[in-house]
């Protein structure tokens, strides 16, 4: 299991504590726009090809985000939950 991987269910515990309404507030908060969606990934590849990723840990990021992101998602893959839009938005964070 990746460091991501590893993530997800302590996150999903976190976000099953939260109202519909926090849920949906963390949700909006999120969203990427497609600059940012451009810059995650492009730092995930850099974090890959110098290793500071494994292949499986850029994929889920790769995933998540989707080679362009959906509107109706927030910018993210359709489909992408909320537990790995936070993981993945964590990971961005301590790779810049």
């Amino acid at each position: 299991m990746n460091r991501i991987e590893a993530a997800l269910p302590k996150i999903r515990e976190r976000i099953a504590t939260l109202s519909p309404a926090e849920a949906a507030d963390l949700d909006t908060e999120m969203a990427v726009t497609f600059g940012e969606h451009f810059a995650f990934q492009n730092t995930q590849a850099r974090a890959h090809a110098s290793g500071k990723l494994t292949t499986d840990e850029a994929q889920i990021i790769y995933i998540a985000l989707g080679e362009v992101g959906s509107q109706d998602n927030g910018g993210w893959a359709s489909g992408t939950d909320l537990a790995t839009k936070v993981v993945v938005t964590l990971t961005i964070g301590q790779l810049i």
